[in-house]
């Protein structure tokens, strides 16, 4: 009876070695745009341990899958006169160089209205998802850089997030 109890554990143990928990993620961060008619560009820090789920989970992760990254217009200030804006989003992994060569870019958004709660999104990509990857085994910083053209002089808060999965074995 127990060579058999044995076996059977044994039978399991390959099974159990392979099963996986998938969590969701959204890693978000304000980003302020100040700045007059014409062209822009903005850089904001962002630390991927700020979600709860990464970092509670960072040191056995496995894989970083992002659906998307969402834009939201959260607020405008008193000044603000744009109606709306054409945005370029890049990441840049920490240490890479100033000068944008190591840059992943996003995607690109065109006239979304400055209006509160308007949103676009681009689509996540393979190379998001090593990059989050990599910021979430090593420092925990990326960079987000927002760069277009204004249409009148902007005061407005834009949130930026990443929202995905992060995928980690059990064993």
């Amino acid at each position: 009876m127990t060579s058999r109890r044995l076996l059977t554990a044994l039978a399991v143990l390959p099974l159990l070695a392979a099963c996986s928990v998938t969590l969701d993620i959204y890693i978000a961060r304000s980003v302020h745009i100040q700045a007059p008619a014409g062209a822009f560009e903005k850089m904001q820090a962002v630390d991927v341990m700020s979600d709860p789920t990464v970092a509670e989970h960072a040191g056995k992760v496995d894989h970083v899958s992002i659906d998307e990254v969402r834009v939201t217009v959260t607020a405008l200030g008193a000044g603000h006169q744009a109606g709306t804006v054409d945005l370029s989003l890049r990441v840049r992994p920490a240490g890479a160089p100033a000068d944008g060569s190591g840059d992943l870019v996003l995607g690109a958004i065109q006239d979304l209205p400055f209006v509160v709660g308007a949103t676009a999104t681009v689509p996540g990509s393979n190379a998001l998802d090593e990059l989050l990857l990599s910021a979430v085994k090593g420092g925990g910083t990326i960079t987000v850089l927002a760069s277009g053209a204004l249409d009148g002089a902007a005061e407005a808060d834009l949130e930026v997030a990443f929202s995905g999965k992060l995928v980690y074995g059990l064993f």
